[in-house]
């Protein structure tokens, strides 16, 4: 089966590796979407503890074959682009962590965090509306190899980052119970813990190799 993917050209076997990438991100946004319902209310953590999981292994998986057909291409081919390889190898990684930051969201509601009802219900909500929309986006960017689209997700996902940051910030300030105040900082922080994947994601089709991997990193560091 891993022999049959090195039989097409190096075309095709570079859109089977991209294709298993950008099947991760819309994976990453299905486990995300299914674990943010439940600091809102919409679901028991319970009910969708399965679907959770279940997807998130799924990612794991796609992550050991996209490095395993990667390894064997290195291993066999004797003309390889290896920047390309190298570079799959790094945002495949990225890819694997927006599940795994899904899960510490659903973790949160878990312990009991419910943002149902909350005076900032509607800022924490369109935060999570975003994200889901910046995953759907960078599939559909990566999909397509669209450089110039990539470039402007990013300058969008990084003013996201500042935002996050200063929510963080804000719960260190407040003035509630502690119960208010954790969430809402381990919910940004995972938020931007995502976002910074993505946008890790999305530099391999604008920067060059030694330049990837760096939004997860704080600005003044990159």
């Amino acid at each position: 089966m891993v022999m049959d993917f090195f039989r097409g050209t190096t075309e095709t076997r570079l859109d089977e590796v991209e294709a298993a990438l950008v099947e991760m991100l819309r994976k990453g946004r299905d486990v995300f979407d299914t674990a943010a319902t439940t600091v809102f209310g919409g679901r028991e953590p319970k009910k969708v503890k399965a679907d959770v999981r279940g997807t998130d292994r799924s990612i794991n998986r796609d992550q050991q074959e996209v490095r395993r057909l990667l390894i064997v291409h290195a291993a066999v081919n004797t003309s390889i682009d290896i920047p390309m390889v190298l570079s799959y190898m790094s945002i495949v990684k990225d890819a694997e962590r927006i599940g795994d930051n899904a899960k510490n969201i659903y973790d949160l509601a878990k312990y009991g965090a419910d943002f149902q009802g909350a005076a900032d219900y509607e800022e924490l909500i369109g935060f999570k509306e975003a994200v889901s929309q910046l995953i759907l986006e960078a599939a559909e960017v990566f999909e397509a190899r669209d450089a110039d689209r990539a470039a402007q997700l990013i300058e969008k996902a990084d003013g996201f980052l500042d935002q996050y940051d200063k929510h963080v910030k804000d719960a260190f300030g407040f003035d509630g119970p502690a119960s208010e105040a954790v969430p809402r900082a381990l919910y940004y922080r995972y938020l931007k813990r995502i976002t910074a994947h993505v946008m890790n994601m999305l530099t391999s089709l604008v920067m060059p190799l030694d330049r990837l991997d760096y939004y997860d990193e704080a600005k003044e560091d990159r």
